[in-house]
């Protein structure tokens, strides 16, 4: 009995920083959302020039979360977490202290570095501590990685709105210090887990492939920049077309690649499963911007009532990921999580002004449902597939395949939206997220296939 309640405690010990660290990136991002306006009031600029805050914390987290994943499988993967740690210290600092807004933006920079750090570091310290005792990472592990993210995304405005309203804009920047050093301070109990030395033959400079990461890096922000134009002009679409092809080229010729595109060829598995998050993160994030956008806009309600209508989202959310995190049928999870968003799909096309707010009430559970199990599904499908070797960058490539969907989705929303919220704009977008369920139900029969190989193979009796 006590032996059993020594390993809970020491389990608890070690998944708790890992924790607090995964959370901090979706709660700076969030955090902000109420301290803009009294943040760009202080500085007399306007919130249009203060969204580079937000920006320059998106972007950087994109491109640094893979890196950060490579740094962390290359060396130590809790001395990677603890540089994160540091970085977000060294972005508090900077920002409590910030003389102007160019102050604020190097901050954010910093923190994104900082913050990207904590998630991949996370997977690949979790997955060496399994493997080192022979077993397999237990489902609730990591459903409790991926639901620390969503209830820190709920966190985060409510922790930016009080901590605005008692210490000002500063105290989002503040916060993090006390937040670093107790997540420091627990970090004892992680052991270190290094990864095989680089010899003097080797060259840090090539071990690391700093000239894919910068390639990589060019193609980021050149797919981003096609999105963000306005109007969308088909000939941007040359540079990152040609980007992709020279990072192909190059990440085949190399004996350690920071993209492993033979491994992703090798197993098409752990790419499918990049695009499914890709296009499930666009749907939901469409969904998850645009119906509080059509209920202020069409309802006339106001932004707290909003907030608390969409409360049920993240709690139903969070409620299935728990209740499915031990589960191993990951099949049977995703055909669920794209089925309640053809529902949800079907039920943006249906709201109009004259929907009740016990119907969308409704919709938001629905919602939540479908965000909870793609999320865990997901998450749980590229763990089986991602290489132990190459857990860092995997997971870190797996956040910036989430990015670019709420990036596409966010893009789209701007176009759509931006001569103002009418019933028909928004069902317009349920035709885009009708073709992304589609396309998610088409990338789910090679799973299916899979699956079904992998259990006749199970059967067959061995000779």
């Amino acid at each position: 009995m006590s032996a059993q309640v020594k390993k809970e405690a020491v389990s608890y010990r070690f998944m708790l920083p890992l924790v607090l660290g995964t959370m901090m990136n979706p709660l700076n991002s969030t955090m902000l959302a109420t301290a803009l306006i009294p943040l760009c009031n202080s500085f007399k600029v306007s919130v249009g020039q203060g969204a580079i805050l937000i920006t320059s914390l998106y972007v950087t987290s994109t491109i640094a979360q893979p890196v950060m994943g490579r740094l962390a499988d290359l060396f130590s993967a809790k001395k990677i977490n603890t540089l994160g740690f540091i970085l977000v210290m060294i972005a508090a600092i900077i920002g409590v202290v910030a003389p102007s807004i160019s102050w604020l933006v190097v901050s954010r920079i910093i923190l994104g570095l900082g913050t990207s750090a904590a998630y991949p570091s996370a997977m690949a310290l979790i997955n060496r501590k399994y493997a080192q005792a022979n077993k397999p990472v237990p489902g609730n592990v990591l459903g409790i990685v991926a639901i620390s993210s969503q209830v820190s995304m709920i966190l985060g405005p409510v922790l930016g709105g009080l901590l605005t309203q008692y210490l000002g804009w500063k105290g989002i920047f503040f916060i993090n210090i006390p937040w670093v050093l107790l997540a420091v301070y627990l970090s004892r109990a992680i052991p270190d887990y290094p990864a095989a030395p680089i010899t003097v033959k080797e060259s840090l400079f090539k071990k690391l492939d700093v000239i894919g990461i910068l390639i990589f890096s060019l193609f980021l922000l050149s797919f981003m920049f096609l999105f963000i134009q306005r109007p969308f002009m088909w000939e941007l679409i040359i540079p990152p077309v040609l980007l992709l092809i020279l990072l192909i080229v190059w990440e085949r010729k190399e004996q350690t690649p920071f993209i492993d595109v033979r491994l992703l060829a090798d197993r098409p598995a752990l790419l499918l499963v990049y695009l499914r998050t890709l296009a499930t993160n666009y749907v939901l994030y469409i969904m998850l911007y645009a119906l509080p956008q059509w209920i202020e806009g069409i309802k006339h309600l106001q932004p707290a009532k909003t907030g608390l209508m969409m409360l049920p989202d993240s709690i139903v959310a969070i409620g299935v990921g728990l209740l499915i995190s031990k589960s191993t049928k990951l099949f049977r999870q995703n055909l669920l999580g794209v089925v309640f968003m053809v529902i949800t799909c079907i039920g943006f096309y249906l709201l109009n002004a004259q929907v009740s707010i016990f119907m969308i009430f409704i919709l938001t559970i629905i919602l939540g449902v479908a965000e909870g199990l793609n999320m865990i599904a997901n998450q749980a499908l590229l763990n089986i597939e991602a290489p132990l070797a190459q857990k860092g960058v995997s997971f870190g490539l797996y956040r910036t395949f989430g990015y670019l969907g709420a990036i596409l989705s966010s893009t789209q929303l701007k176009t759509l939206f931006h001569e103002g919220i009418t019933d028909q704009r928004f069902h317009q977008l349920s035709y885009t997220v009708g073709i992304s369920c589609s396309l998610l139900i088409l990338l789910l029969i090679p799973l299916w296939i899979r699956r079904r190989s992998l259990s006749a193979a199970a059967q067959a009796p061995v000779s």
